[in-house]
């Protein structure tokens, strides 16, 4: 990036909708010096004035939901999620099957004399069997909510799959913020180190400045690569949930807007009713404990009709088949397990119960920490910071090499600023997980 195009992105306002008392502060900007080696130095003076302007304008980044796009995309495209949805529909047609009647019986039968072939009998039947009727209803009732459970077991592999993809937006995101920054230091890094091979040639600076300058380059230079290579791995994930099609809208360095955390109480009561898991163990327990209806409705006996068509040499019968079963043994133990089941998921729903809550609790505590660590960080003071290090420079308080040795720290401290911006956001991300 060269100092015209530095020059150009500058012309851009940066403070429109900010206050009288920002924008003095922002104002305070780095005045290029007039002097020996001043067009480097303004060359300088330019990547300061944008660094301050990322310093002061880093917090205000946040769009409406970037990452919606995205997420549609990959919802549609992720051969994972579309399995899922098969096996959903696969599970519900299961469902439907389970509450069929049996199959119809046809049965022949021809009994003749082996002493008198002439004398001969012929009998036809068909059958059907069913259950008691009011099986049928309970079992419809209980196929209602095996299908709920599918659907939620559906819910959950798409809330973890999405939240994966967003989780991977937030960390590009991040990393093109930190790109930007890198890019900006790099640009003075290289300033300095003409400067320091201009002053080692005029004798006012050592071999070692110039060595100084050159080694942070290389680490610049380093930090850069390493930010690229963790870019295009995050990007391959990302695209590789996509079923490795292109993502027409991909994210830039702006995160989705977010609405400020609320009280603890207040949270729970909002999040944890759309918990996937917990909508899950719902689910599964209202099933396993109809269940146990379904296994009472084996206890009644089980029916059959048909019709049945005799003939003979002289004479021929048609009459009806009218039958039963009882379940004496067949059904034996079945209401005993069910209940044990039902038992099992109502114990399995309050430990998903608890542990969700333990999650969202955790998750809760880490934003409030991160939040703290934030607003530790004085952003107004930086930027004032970086004024009076070019004051001070100007004055001859600060050689170029000290300047430099500040503004890195400065800037450290901005990075380590950006990287707890970019875990609340993926904190956030987890405790509204649910609204994807």
């Amino acid at each position: 990036m060269n100092v015209r195009k530095l020059k150009q992105i500058l012309s851009t306002p940066l403070h429109r909708g900010r206050s009288k008392a920002d924008r003095e502060l922002t104002e305070c900007q780095f005045v290029p010096w007039r002097g020996e080696h001043s067009a480097l130095c303004d060359g300088v003076g330019v990547g300061l004035l944008l660094l301050l302007s990322l310093l002061t304008t880093s917090t205000m980044a946040q769009t409406a939901d970037p990452i919606a796009p995205v997420l549609e995309q990959i919802e549609q495209n992720n051969r994972l999620l579309r399995a899922v949805r098969e096996e959903v529909k696969a599970d519900l047609l299961e469902v439907k099957a389970e509450n069929n009647l049996p199959d119809p019986s046809v049965g022949y039968t021809r009994s003749f004399d082996t002493e008198n072939s002439s004398l001969r009998q012929d009998e036809l039947t068909v059958t059907q069997g069913f259950d008691f009727p009011t099986a049928y209803a309970t079992r419809s009732k209980y196929n209602r909510l095996q299908a709920d459970v599918s659907e939620q077991r559906y819910a959950v592999e798409r809330r973890g799959i999405l939240l994966e993809a967003k989780l991977l937006c937030l960390e590009l995101i991040g990393l093109n913020r930190e790109k930007e920054l890198l890019e900006m230091l790099t640009v003075n890094a290289d300033s300095l180190v003409a400067l320091s091979a201009q002053r080692l040639e005029s004798g006012e600076a050592t071999a070692l400045e110039v060595n100084r300058a050159r080694l942070d380059l290389m680490t610049l230079r380093t930090e850069l690569a390493d930010n690229a290579a963790a870019h295009r791995e995050a990007l391959q994930r990302l695209l590789a949930m996509n079923g490795n099609r292109y993502i027409s809208q991909m994210v830039g360095n702006a995160y989705p807007a977010i609405r400020p955390l609320p009280a603890y109480e207040t949270l729970r009561d909002e999040v944890m009713p759309l918990r996937s898991e917990l909508r899950l163990a719902d689910a599964q327990k209202s099933a396993a404990h109809k269940m146990v209806a379904v296994q009472r409705s084996g206890l009644l006996p089980k029916l059959e009709v048909g019709y049945k068509h005799s003939t003979s040499p002289t004479e021929a019968f048609n009459g009806f088949i009218v039958g039963g079963s009882i379940p004496l043994f067949s059904n034996r133990g079945k209401v005993k397990a069910a209940r044990a089941r039902s038992l099992s998921a109502e114990l399995r729903r309050e430990e998903v119960a608890l542990q969700v809550e333990a999650s969202l609790q955790a998750l809760y505590n880490e934003v409030r920490q991160v939040e703290e660590a934030m607003q530790a960080y004085d952003l107004p003071l930086m930027d004032t910071t970086f004024c009076l290090l070019g004051q001070a420079l100007h004055g001859g308080q600060l050689s170029w090499h000290e300047y430099f040795v500040e503004l890195e720290a400065l800037v450290r401290r901005k990075q380590t600023y950006l990287q707890l911006e970019n875990r609340y956001q993926k904190l956030m991300a987890e405790i509204y997980a649910d609204r994807l």
